[in-house]
């Protein structure tokens, strides 16, 4: 089963006690069309998310984001396991 990967590399805010919460929202594209919109909040580093996307045409995939922080993503397609849906196969 082929899912989307989006990796979250970082998320966070910074501020005078450290790192903080943030949010963030990513659109992640095949070619030029968009096939998802992704919100999340927290911090996180080197987080992967799978997600399904009816949409995907199999273009190359790019996801640009916006943060109220410090945010850093990539995004590529996965085979994931097909009992579980999450974990990837190798």
């Amino acid at each position: 089963m082929q899912k989307i990967k989006l990796t979250i590399h970082h998320l966070y805010q910074e501020s005078a006690d450290g790192k903080q919460d943030a949010r963030a929202t990513a659109r992640i594209y095949a070619g030029d069309r968009l096939i998802l919109t992704e919100t999340m909040a927290g911090q996180a580093q080197h987080y992967p998310r799978y997600l399904s996307a009816a949409d995907d045409n199999g273009e190359p995939l790019r996801v640009e984001w916006e943060s109220d922080g410090c945010a850093s993503m990539s995004v590529t397609r996965a085979e994931v396991c097909p009992c579980c849906g999450g974990d990837e196969w190798h």
